[in-house]
């Protein structure tokens, strides 16, 4: 018979007008029912009732870029020279925080050492709590191509399809190129393509052969314009973005994954230590570039139509933690002239699609998981209600 959740305005991530007075019915870990709570079904009504009258329920927030193993705070470098274990005990605390925080399925797209697909078969199993997961294993560069540090190295078509397939092999949803350098990569020029239209092809290839999609990082025009032309499915970053590669994307039905965030971070509101300080004055000027870049290539995007996705990058480098990082998102979105409804929507309902997870999740609808964010308070007024949360729940369970 499972519940009823009713009283809430319901915010349902198809971008409509809010339901006051909403009811969602919940049997196991699917939405049953979801409307106003005046037509709730009469096989609902003999349900235990649980009155959330005052608070605003919506959809599970979906982070569609993130590095979950780590921990956004350090230096890469410096978690690559901590044992294994040491990662995954801060990596299970990690997704349980990211869960808590109302992000109910993320989009890993560059993990370490496999420790993801372990995460991702522990939270299905039961024996931790942390978000659904879609994830792309290793990135693959070419040799000492930006993250070389944490990549797969490859060169030329016939070992990018190995490194494809062994990702493939290891559990991965998507495969993730690094198609131009990187800031969190030290000396290297973002705008510089690294990765020929062969290489990227051949990838292609390889995953969509195997019902799998291709993300690749991108910044320079260049290197969006080689994914575009080597079919790839979604643009990460897209900084600079220009009307040629616009279209492209437009004609080729590929997503742009906006990280807004780790081009703004927040240097604010906790304490920086020596090595996040550090970092930020190297990368002052990227970082004021980037931010007057960013609002261009959201407008651009959003004028020819290009299909929208966001994700936090967390855990990408040290200014990248996972404090409320989805939520700052959406800000940032809705401070890039974005409303709280389409900065919503692209959180819930467009990332679902960008994870090719649509018909499971990222709108409350029947039939769906039972994913819900539940706020104290209007996230439409003030985007940032989004982190006065009152329950998370995933596959039904208050957690």
């Amino acid at each position: 018979m499972g519940y009823v959740l009713s009283g809430a305005t319901l915010i349902d991530g198809n971008g409509g007008e809010p339901l006051a007075k909403a009811a969602v019915h919940i049997e196991g870990e699917r939405i049953a029912w979801a409307g106003r709570a005046a037509d709730l079904p009469a096989r609902a009504r003999d349900c235990e009732q649980i009155d959330v009258s005052g608070k605003w329920l919506m959809p599970g927030l979906i982070d569609a870029h993130i590095h979950i193993c780590y921990n956004g705070e350090e230096s890469v470098f410096a978690l690559l020279e901590k044992h294994r274990d040491e990662l995954v005990l801060e990596a299970v605390d990690i997704c349980k925080r990211v869960l808590s925080h109302g992000v109910t399925t993320v989009r890993d797209v560059g993990g370490e050492k496999y420790i993801e697909m372990a995460l991702r078969k522990a939270i299905n199993a039961g024996f931790i709590e942390g978000p659904r997961m879609k994830l792309s294993g290793r990135v693959i560069s070419m040799t000492g191509g930006h993250a070389h540090f944490i990549a797969r190295e490859a060169d030329g078509p016939d070992e990018m399809r190995k490194a494809a397939r062994e990702q493939i092999k290891a559990g991965a949803d998507i495969v993730k190129l690094m198609a131009t350098g990187g800031s969190a990569t030290p000396g290297q020029d973002i705008h510089a393509s690294q990765l020929t239209v062969e290489e990227i092809s051949a990838v292609t290839e390889v995953a969509h052969m195997m019902g799998r999609t291709v993300a690749a990082h991108c910044h320079g025009t260049g290197g969006i314009r080689n994914c575009m032309l080597g079919g790839v499915d979604s643009i990460e970053h897209g900084t600079y973005l220009d009307e040629e590669t616009a279209d492209m994307m437009v004609a080729n039905g590929a997503e742009l994954v906006l990280t807004v965030g780790v081009g703004n971070p927040d240097l604010e509101s906790y304490p920086l230590t020596p090595v996040q300080k550090a970092d930020a004055e190297r990368r002052k000027p990227m970082i004021e570039q980037g931010v007057k870049q960013i609002r261009q290539t959201i407008a651009l995007a959003r004028s020819k139509g290009i299909f929208l996705g966001c994700g936090t990058d967390a855990g990408g480098n040290p200014l990248a933690p996972h404090r409320f990082s989805m939520a700052r998102e959406l800000e940032l979105l809705v401070e890039n002239d974005l409303t709280a409804m389409d900065a919503i929507c692209i959180g819930t309902r467009n990332n679902a699609k960008v994870l090719r997870w649509d018909d499971e999740i990222g709108t409350v609808e029947a039939g769906k998981y039972a994913d819900l964010l539940l706020l104290n308070d209007d996230p439409l007024v003030n985007i940032s209600n989004l982190r006065d949360i009152a329950a998370v729940y995933k596959g039904g369970e208050k957690v």
